[in-house]
């Protein structure tokens, strides 16, 4: 793993090349090191084949123009969470919590399971919730949301 300045990230329809002086070219992922709790710092970089961390980065800072745009294009990409405006049904059936939401990126209705494992309190206000299918939902706060909103949401919680 190495931890240099020069890297140089190009990309070619939805895959991501980085070069390094001398290294051959490589596949790669970009990954946050703390996807939900901070979003904007430390980056490991993954040979994509491999699934091996090849390079370290503290900062998207740390690159090029070019590289830093296809990396923040990246990472937006793999971090899209959609921002909850308004929570309009929840119901329990057998465990399973249901909820018809409005984010935004329009309306959707999702499945989510087990909220001990796939709800992130990120303070007392503000939270992540990842559905089934591994898609994430931000409510930026609690109090913000109408009481209808609240309730719905803390009925599934």
């Amino acid at each position: 793993m190495s931890t240099q300045r020069n890297i140089k990230l190009t990309r070619k329809g939805d895959v991501i090349i980085a070069e390094c002086g001398e290294s051959a070219p490589v596949e790669v992922k970009l990954i946050y090191a703390r996807p939900v709790s901070d979003r904007s710092g430390q980056i490991s970089v993954f040979d994509a084949k491999n699934k091996q961390e090849i390079y370290w980065l503290e900062s998207v800072e740390n690159l090029d123009p070019e590289s830093r745009s296809i990396a923040i294009e990246a990472l937006g990409e793999r971090y899209a969470i959609s921002l909850i405006q308004s929570v309009e049904h929840s119901f329990v059936n057998h465990g399973q919590r249901y909820l018809k939401v409005t984010t935004d990126r329009g309306k959707r209705y999702f499945n989510l399971k087990e909220p001990g494992k796939n709800v992130t309190w990120l303070g007392d206000d503000k939270l992540i919730i990842r559905d089934s299918m591994g898609n994430r939902y931000e409510v930026s706060s609690m109090e913000a949301l109408d009481a209808t909103s609240r309730a719905n949401l803390n009925l599934v919680l």
